[in-house]
């Protein structure tokens, strides 16, 4: 009896990590699936015949200066991420930042958590470059913290612009900035507790939390140490952190003589207003939780080309070259981060076989 009754125990840890698999695995299936219902209803609604027209009238010439703004713009984001790295006390090559700053874009374009799923990655690369894992964190989580804020910022400016030239968004556009200008007066309190020598992130990592939060205990000492790295960046490198920001903003104006150029490399032609809006959507659509943003953003073209000029036709065909441009940046990236982890994999091989000898 007590033989069967050991063979009929179920595995209860096993059985409970196997169905959060499914269950995850099973919503990742099920968000694809809504983006490519979504992309295949704009198919059928819009037709190809303008898309195919618009592909083939591609210009080589404004691809090419496209892609010299494109590789401007990844660079332009790692010598910002190099700045806060030095300022931090290490010293990554740019090409490592560059490359991981890729890797890291592909990742987290690929899994729908707003770009956040990039940032171990990017971490992890540069920890195998040998800079301490506290400091990797405290990098990357300065340089996304100046991303942001930049973001938020730019975001303000382009649906300002766009009311300002547009009479009947008028209504609308001073609720949408006024609720960007409070998410980034909530930013700032992070932000002057650190410059002032405060822990914010205590809540996260004390005794209560790690009570309460007791499968992410192991994580707490990191973090605990790249708040340590943050307070000193914050005390001791306050000017690092206004140049830094003052490059974000550089990069953003680079992004937008990139899609510009991108647009125009296949005879699209938006005014400045409604280009900076399509930017807005864009960056909405990667906030969804849909892998890629498959399928949210051909929608979010389509309703700010029916927002700002009654045509929705011609945003699914702006939504699908962006399309284009994410799925080039995506595939570039993992190609990086393959050729990466082979590298890494083969220099682990060679040192363990000289230990062996």
């Amino acid at each position: 009896m007590s033989r069967i009754a050991s063979a009929s125990r179920v595995d209860l840890p096993a059985l409970s990590e196997q169905m959060t698999a499914m269950s995850k695995w099973s919503r990742s299936v099920s968000l694809v699936g809504v983006g490519v219902a979504a992309l295949a209803w704009m198919c059928w609604q819009f037709g190809l015949d303008e898309l195919i027209t618009t592909l083939g009238q591609v210009s080589a010439t404004g691809l090419l200066v496209y892609l010299l703004l494109s590789v401007a713009v990844v660079v332009a984001h790692s010598i910002r991420w190099q700045l806060v790295t030095r300022a931090l006390g290490e010293r990554v090559p740019l090409s490592r930042l560059v490359g991981a700053r890729l890797a890291g874009d592909a990742v987290g374009a690929l899994v729908p958590s707003a770009k956040l799923a990039g940032e171990p990655v990017r971490v992890a690369l540069v920890c195998a470059d040998g800079v301490a894992g506290t400091e990797a964190g405290a990098g990357v989580s300065i340089d996304r913290l100046l991303e942001v804020i930049s973001n938020m910022l730019c975001f303000v400016l382009y649906v300002s612009i766009f009311s300002l030239t547009r009479v009947d968004s008028a209504r609308s556009a001073p609720a949408v900035i006024a609720v960007m200008v409070a998410l980034l007066a909530a930013l700032a309190v992070p932000l002057l507790m650190l410059r002032r020598g405060m822990a914010p992130l205590a809540p996260l990592y004390g005794e209560r939390a790690q009570r309460w939060l007791r499968p992410l205990a192991p994580w707490m000492p990191a973090l605990r140490g790249t708040e340590a790295h943050l307070l000193t960046f914050f005390r001791d490198h306050a000017g690092t952190f206004m140049v830094g920001l003052v490059a974000a903003l550089g990069t953003e104006a680079l992004v937008v003589g990139q899609y510009w150029m991108l647009l125009s490399a296949f005879a699209i032609t938006l005014d400045l207003p409604t280009l900076l809006l399509a930017l807005v959507g864009t960056g909405f659509a990667r906030s969804l939780p849909t892998p890629a943003g498959l399928g949210a953003l051909e929608a979010s073209q389509v309703s700010v080309l029916a927002l700002a000029a009654g045509r929705p036709d011609i945003g699914f065909v702006v939504g699908v070259v962006m399309r284009l441009h994410e799925t080039l940046w995506i595939l570039v990236g993992l190609a990086v981060l393959f050729a990466r982890g082979t590298w890494l994999v083969r220099r682990r091989t060679r040192i363990a076989g000289k230990v062996a000898a």
